[in-house]
């Protein structure tokens, strides 16, 4: 039983999240005039242009005025701001959706019933999307929807919407028992049901009609198997179906049971346990369809008593019913001519007509309404072209603005290139000089030094003069090494020194068949021509004493450069080194004197007959 002839009415059969939040604000505000409220609201707008309020203080303000200016012309003008600071900063998706819950109830106010289910649609995506309706389910725009349509009596709409709804209606009984519908989809169901039983009784409709009871059956012996979950609203649920079996009991021309049910209704919407926010509108319903169930059965004084009843209802969500004014003089007309008044029946039934005439014209236009909603996503579409130029421009602007930082940005590139490369120029040039300096100069001079001493050797031969000479090979070959690095313009690694041995066994194993292991680290640091040239020479001198005297048949070589030395670990798996071996004393001792004059470490570990390995450490730069 649905009488949702006014804006009120639909606000309660819709689920309480429509408009509990309202709700609270009118108890601070439903003492002003319309006129007040709007010099609040231009108040509280000169407050924030002028920065003594904050976004979210600004819009908390305005929930407190607006629930009361719903039936306002001037609605969407003074919500402008609003909407503005809502649409346009983060975290205030909620005053969205409130925007849109605005927007709704003032469209169906105006008898614009196509833009309300458009704002309906889009409160319901809103509060989807923060979590406070299911995204699965049943969307509560479709109840929207579907009372519009009920209200205006159009029940071809009606019975079409909720053929698209009705298998997920089905399935609702067993979802409810296994605990998976919400109290919020339960209501939406219930809702939906509600308006579709009453016009299926409406348009004689029975099979659909007896269909919905069913299923509010189903939904309620599911709920009190969970009673936790459904006690604070299952007396809502039990009055909406008792309602739904008194119109088919009506239907059915059996008073009896009707009127049974009927005051079962009534004990209902009268406990303490129903809804606070939801009894008004429902014992304003139940009232009215009280007088016309007794005055269809000639119960006079039973009529009067309930539409007394109806009169006297004070509440405030109440009050402001026009469905009320129009039932008012529609039922004192009927109860005045049945008592033989016609006169004064007909002046009120005049009333009612030329409110008639009114409705009949809303509910008409209502194909013109929804070109609204149309035109709202034409203008939507406007806006986004509109944003999507700007988008466009501000790409202009940005890729100009790239381009210039590029251009910018390869002109310094280029200079930077430039500048550098007359440094390094400059550099060679100057390491050019050095190496020329070195070889043409410090050369001949230690050539000649070198000549002295050996004619002294040969006259007056000493162990001095044997070390002295030793000493000045040694500075030659660090001449030498360091007129090389200068001139090349190629600098010695690590990695390139690992490469080359690599390259060496690689050749061996090919030609001997003796296998290799190696392993490196931190190859990016810089050897100097003179320790490249004598690591080479010592790692040579170490793989042909492997060859020639371990009988190995594995090298393994371990190359490791720390933050201030190159270690360098050699062994072989043959028989070692045996004492005493004059060749290999040589050798051995070559490496040492080149070790030593790169300033490092040398440690022979020797295991005859297991094998061998050798330790060497040179400090790095």
């Amino acid at each position: 039983m649905i009488r949702l002839k006014c804006p009120l009415n639909l606000q309660r059969l819709l689920f309480p999240f429509l408009l509990s939040f309202l709700v609270i604000a009118w108890g601070g505000a439903r003492a002003q005039s319309p006129d007040s409220l709007k010099q609040h609201l231009t108040g509280l707008l000169e407050q924030y242009q002028h920065h003594t309020l904050c976004d979210t203080a600004y819009l908390k303000a305005v929930d407190s005025a607006a629930p009361l200016l719903l039936h306002d012309d001037n609605l969407e003008q003074l919500l402008s701001t609003y909407q503005q600071i809502a649409f346009g900063g983060k975290g205030l998706d909620r005053y969205k959706a409130s925007y849109y819950t605005y927007l709704a109830i003032y469209s169906y106010n105006m008898n614009r019933f196509g833009s309300a289910i458009y704002y309906s649609e889009k409160n319901n995506e809103e509060r989807i999307r923060i979590g406070m309706f299911e995204k699965e389910g049943i969307p509560h725009s479709d109840l929207f929807t579907i009372t519009v349509y009920y209200n205006n009596k159009d029940y071809a709409r009606v019975f079409s919407k909720y053929s698209a709804l009705r298998p997920a209606l089905l399935k609702l009984p067993a979802a409810i028992l296994s605990g998976k519908v919400s109290q919020e989809q339960a209501y939406v169901a219930f809702g939906i049901l509600n308006a579709v039983v009453d016009a299926s009784y409406k348009t004689g409709d029975t099979t659909r009609a007896n269909e919905g009871i069913l299923i509010c059956e189903g939904m309620l012996a599911g709920m009190g198997k969970q009673p936790q979950k459904f006690r604070g609203d299952s007396i809502v649920y039990n009055y909406i179906y008792h309602t739904l079996c008194y119109e088919k009991e009506k239907y059915r021309s059996h008073f009896d049971q009707a009127r049974d049910l009927l005051k079962t209704a009534f004990r209902e919407v009268r406990s303490r346990k129903f809804l606070p926010h939801l009894q008004p509108g429902y014992t304003e319903d139940i009232y009215s369809e009280a007088f016309d169930f007794y005055f269809d059965h000639n119960k006079k004084d039973s009529a009067q008593h309930y539409l007394d009843l109806v009169r006297s209802l004070q509440d405030s969500s109440v009050k402001f019913s026009s469905m009320r004014l129009s039932f008012l003089l529609e039922s004192n007309s009927k109860l005045l001519a049945s008592n033989g008044h016609f006169e004064a029946a007909y002046k009120e039934l005049s009333k009612v007509y030329r409110m008639k005439d009114s409705s009949f014209y809303a509910v008409s236009s209502d194909k013109d309404n929804n070109l609204y909603a149309l035109a709202k996503a034409e203008d939507t579409e406007n806006e986004l072209l509109r944003a999507e130029e700007k988008k466009r421009a501000a790409e202009r602007s940005n890729t100009f603005l790239f381009l210039l930082l590029m251009l910018l940005t390869l002109g310094g590139v280029a200079v930077f290139l430039m500048y550098r490369s007359r440094q390094r120029q400059r550099l060679l040039n100057l390491r050019l000089s050095l190496a020329r300096n070195f070889h043409d100069e410090v050369g001949p001079m230690l050539l000649y030094a070198s000549t002295l001493v050996k004619k002294e050797a040969e006259t007056n031969p000493s162990a001095r003069l044997v070390e002295l000479k030793g000493q000045i090979v040694h500075i030659m070959e660090g001449v030498r090494g360091i007129s090389h690095d200068l001139k090349s313009s190629e600098i010695g690694t690590v990695q390139t020194f690992y490469k080359d041995v690599c390259g060496l066994l690689e050749k061996i194993r090919a030609s001997t068949g003796i296998d290799f292991t190696t392993k490196m680290n931190n190859g990016s640091r810089v050897l100097s021509h003179l320790q490249y040239t004598n690591l080479r020479k010592i790692v040579d001198e170490l793989i042909t004493n492997s060859i020639k005297h371990a009988e190995c048949s594995l090298i393994a070589i371990d190359v490791k450069a720390t933050e201030r030395r190159l270690q360098i670990n050699y062994s072989d798996n043959g028989k070692g080194m045996l004492s005493g071996r004059q060749t290999v004393g040589i050798g051995l001792q070559n490496m040492e004197e080149r070790v030593g004059l790169l300033k490092g470490e040398f440690q022979l570990n020797n295991a005859w007959p297991e094998g061998y390995s050798i330790d060497i450490s040179i400090p790095l730069l």
